[in-house]
């Protein structure tokens, strides 16, 4: 009797076993480039944090029924420092690597992609040598942030809807490759060029943000837009500096630091728009609240709008595509994927179509501690305001 109740024990012990062992979801490992020493070290700990918070995302909005594992490796900010990161995430069996920061390092990048046939999908740089790549045939390329054009058709949308006589823009010498690339689109605008400077890293020049604000304080107007392109904590220095020295007009920021709630109270200057691709309440999808609110909620700290949201929906995009098609470059080229800057769907050089229905940036203004949304039309709170 006893053998007979310890069986039944065992039997009901197993089933209960069983399911769960059959249940075991299958290990989907995507490598995510970032970096976390050197010069761009700031935007690496956002990347990081956003990416942690996609794993999380993805099994709460049940969009991938496998269990993610993200491996991280340094780009250490350099092209030859990505290209070993890169490598490394292949040897432990990543099935694709998202992210780094800088073109040079996503050059680096996608070169050891088409090299290790592995799916690459760029999730802040905006070289347009990544398309090129594409259609010369490293078809594991991908993108979902900005190209460059898009970056300019955004500048060159707000001069529009500002009614600007003339801009000035000032670039980040060591994001030159992309600032020319933004600033030739802006240029065939019609909107009138006043000038053009770049400042150096402090580690090059310490004095040359001051000086660059001051010259471009003397010649931008009251109905003028300053152009920085410049995402980084230097530009918070260069529009005090700016405001400082009587400089007029709007400050129009390509966003990182100058997209942050907490940095422009901080900085309490007004008349600064910026781009982003998204903002809290711009809500394209039910994943854009969720990324603020949990961003916030998890590292105590506002959500980066940009790089960190982009990489996040990097992982996202690989998850569902993964999910449709384990044959990646495939379901990337034909489906589209939902992230919290909206819908996604690649192009035939396998850019994501910025500037479609599902898919556009945003611009917000900064005014009396408040952001307004001046584009685009359907989520806009105000019209661009004027000192």
């Amino acid at each position: 009797m006893r053998a007979k109740a310890l069986t039944l024990i065992m039997l009901i012990a197993l089933a209960t076993i069983l399911p769960g062992c059959a249940e075991k979801k299958e290990t989907l490992k995507i490598g995510v480039l970032i970096p976390e020493t050197g010069k761009f070290a700031t935007a690496g700990k956002a990347m990081k944090n956003a990416a942690l918070l996609a794993k999380e995302h993805a099994e709460k909005f049940k969009l991938s029924k496998y269990e993610i594992e993200l491996i991280f490796a340094d780009t250490k900010s350099s092209p030859e420092g990505a290209d070993s990161a890169f490598r490394q995430l292949v040897e432990k069996g990543v099935v694709a690597v998202v992210g780094a920061y800088s073109s040079s390092e996503a050059i680096a990048a996608a070169k050891v992609a088409g090299e290790t046939k592995t799916v690459y999908v760029a999730s802040v740089a905006s070289t347009e040598q990544l398309e090129k790549m594409v259609e010369e045939g490293n078809k594991y390329v991908f993108r979902n942030a900005y190209n460059t054009s898009y970056w300019g058709e955004l500048a060159s949308e707000f001069l529009k809807i500002s009614g600007a006589e003339g801009f000035y823009f000032v670039g980040f010498d060591p994001l030159k490759i992309f600032n020319l690339g933004m600033l030739k689109k802006i240029n065939a605008s019609g909107v009138e060029n006043k000038g053009v400077s770049f400042y150096k890293s402090p580690a090059v020049d310490p004095k040359d943000v001051v000086e660059k604000a001051r010259e471009a304080a003397k010649v931008v107007g009251e109905r003028d837009v300053l152009i920085l392109g410049d995402p980084g904590t230097l530009s918070v220095t260069f529009v005090k500096e700016y405001r400082n020295s009587g400089g007029k007009g709007i400050v129009y920021s390509v966003g990182g630091v100058l997209a942050l709630p907490q940095t422009l109270k901080q900085l309490d200057q007004n008349y600064i728009a910026f781009q982003a691709a998204a903002l809290e309440n711009t809500k394209k999808t039910e994943l854009t609240a969720a990324y603020f609110s949990s961003y916030k909620e998890k590292f105590g700290e506002e959500a980066n709008n940009y790089a960190a949201l982009l990489t996040y929906d990097a992982i996202l995009i690989v998850a569902q595509a993964y999910e449709k098609n384990k044959d990646l470059v495939k379901s990337l080229e034909e489906g589209e994927f939902k992230g919290a800057a909206g819908i996604y769907k690649f192009d035939d050089k396998h850019q994501a179509v910025w500037g479609s229905e599902k898919l556009k940036g945003i611009i917000g203004e900064y005014v009396n501690g408040k952001i307004e949304v001046v584009y685009p039309e359907e989520f806009k709170t105000s019209d661009v305001i004027w000192p």
